[in-house]
């Protein structure tokens, strides 16, 4: 109808200027028509605006979905697909829009795209007698880039590594893990401008047996803990060579509180350094399963150790003794025996390294095969003690000792980040024994570093104030914590804890799957990379 009365005007005016009667006839249908004009130009114009929009919101979408696929060996087929496909669901009002030139770049770490769009005008078609092409159809087309951040970034990822991840769990986490480390890597690999170092965590953290006589690990006996579970004052080190192992890596918690800081290790002030893990053996004959005690590898009476006396209980008639007994030393004796470390090798039982069942931590690294190939050799085996983790994924990225490849907490355009995946609670063993627990990170339960409630929901409670310090002191040192949940849907207590380790309710992902897990850790990536439209 509009057009309609448009053209009606146009006549009208027509006629009015073959007349020659008066010019204010003439004037009138200029006016009437100006008017016209510019009432056809607005609303087409609005439509136009309106499509073009669209069209770039559209687009927008498409490049930072595709941006996803960003150092993939597929990205230029698996990110074209799905640029094309999120362009497609976001434009279903216009058939006739395209995307085209879908171009992923990992090495600038840029995707870009435009599009081509049909647009047909309605109201300025009623002008083409007058104005010829000004109602003509016309192609739509906008373009949009995305790019990555310009600054650095330092990343941590602290990962659950313990027995309840084996099989396909742990399959997920490494193929999670490797695609992030794809993402974030895009762009920059080759420079510094992001570093990322992986953090394997089980029951303890095993921080490299290359470390064995850096200044920072107490090999010395400097530290109170170093021979709390020995008779005599024996260096742990000495003892692994004495029973003929080697130290895995693997270094106890640290006493009065350092566990939850990033204090440095200071040689001259023993209770700072790092105790290498040495897990005794427990009373009972060599591979022997006592009650109470599952870690016996040694003859208590082995070694260089006086053998027990045999006292004979009854005879024959002919004299000789029918039935005997040893005379054992009381179990906390025979447990803190070190003589019977020299000389005797281990036989059974898991030995001195028990609960070290990690790989080592990788520190920071620019180099992202070398990243990759720490995720790769991840396996799934002790129990889950996620306060050492978030205290060592925090170490690495500190600037601190023991490991310095962190930037300063002056450089502003450095991000810190860390992101911690678990899918179990805190968890310690106990034992029936005297020495009330496993030995583990923090040794046994009994020296009191869980406090005094020896049950296992006692130690679960005592590990997870622990793990909510840490975590509020590494944010308070200018850390960010992203944290996953993952098959954590039957555990309230630990999904809390982990949403206040987070930096915020953004921050924290839950994952119920291999499926979410992999999601999860492809949104934070895209977080991390600060990807953003660029043009």
């Amino acid at each position: 109808m509009l057009v309609r009365s448009i053209r009606h005007t146009f006549s009208f005016m027509t006629r009015f200027r073959r007349d020659e009667r008066g010019v204010s006839a003439v004037v009138f249908g200029i006016g009437f028509t100006a008017l016209a004009l510019v009432a056809g130009i607005a609303i087409d114009y609005g439509r136009l605006v309106t499509e073009k929009m669209r069209d770039q919101r559209a687009v927008d979408a498409a490049v930072l979905a595709a941006s996803d696929r960003l150092g993939y060996e597929d990205q230029d087929t698996t990110g074209k697909a799905r640029a094309e496909a999120f362009y497609a669901a976001n434009r279903l009002k216009n058939s006739k829009s395209t995307i085209e030139d879908v171009t992923l770049d990992s090495n600038t770490g840029e995707v870009s795209a435009k599009t081509k769009t049909g647009w047909q005008a309605t109201l300025l078609k009623g002008l083409d007698d007058l104005f010829p092409g000004i109602g003509s159809d016309r192609e739509v087309s906008v373009g949009a880039t995305v790019a990555k951040g310009s600054g650095t970034v330092e990343l941590a990822l602290v990962l659950d590594n313990s027995g309840s991840m084996s099989g396909t769990h742990i399959a997920d986490l490494r193929t999670a893990a490797t695609d992030l480390t794809k993402t974030v890597f895009a762009g920059v690999e080759g420079t510094d401008r992001v570093m990322v170092g992986v953090v394997p965590f089980a029951a303890s953290v095993n921080v490299g047996s290359q470390y064995k006589t850096a200044d920072w690990i107490d090999g010395i006996g400097a530290g109170p803990t170093h021979y709390e579970n020995f008779a005599e004052q024996k260096n742990r080190l000495d003892l692994f060579d004495a029973v003929g192992e080697s130290w895995r890596g693997c270094v106890e918690a640290r006493p009065n509180g350092l566990d939850v800081k990033d204090r440095r290790p200071d040689a001259s002030i023993g209770k700072t350094l790092f105790v290498p893990m040495f897990a005794p053996d427990e009373p009972g004959e060599a591979g022997s399963a006592r009650s109470g005690y599952n870690n016996s590898y040694l003859d208590d009476d082995g070694g260089q150790c006086p053998r027990y006396e045999k006292v004979c209980l009854s005879y024959s008639r002919r004299g000789n003794c029918t039935n005997e007994q040893t005379v054992r030393l009381p179990d906390s004796e025979a447990q803190a025996r070190t003589c019977k470390y020299y000389g005797q090798n281990r036989s059974g039982g898991s030995g001195p390294n028990s609960m070290c069942t990690t790989q080592p931590l990788l520190p920071l690294n620019a180099t992202r095969s070398e990243v990759e190939l720490a995720i790769s050799r991840m396996g799934a085996s002790g129990n889950t003690n996620i306060k050492e983790g978030v205290a060592w994924g925090w170490r690495i990225l500190s600037r601190r000792a023991p490991f310095r490849e962190g930037r300063g907490k002056g450089d502003s355009n450095n991000r810190k980040i860390m992101i911690l995946m678990t899918d179990g609670e805190n968890w310690y063993n106990t034992q029936s024994s005297a020495n009330k627990s496993v030995y583990a990170s923090h040794g046994y339960a009994s020296k009191g570093r869980l406090g005094t409630t020896y049950t296992r929901v006692g130690y679960t409670n005592d590990l997870n104030t622990k793990t909510r310090t840490v975590c509020a002191n590494a944010k308070a040192d200018g850390v960010t914590i992203y944290t996953i949940a993952f098959r954590l849907e039957n555990d309230p207590t630990t999904q809390a804890l982990l949403k206040d380790c987070a930096s915020g309710k953004d921050n924290f992902f839950v994952a119920s799957n291999g499926a979410a897990l992999i999601q999860s850790f492809r949104n934070i990536g895209r977080e991390i990379s600060e990807v953003r439209i660029a043009g």
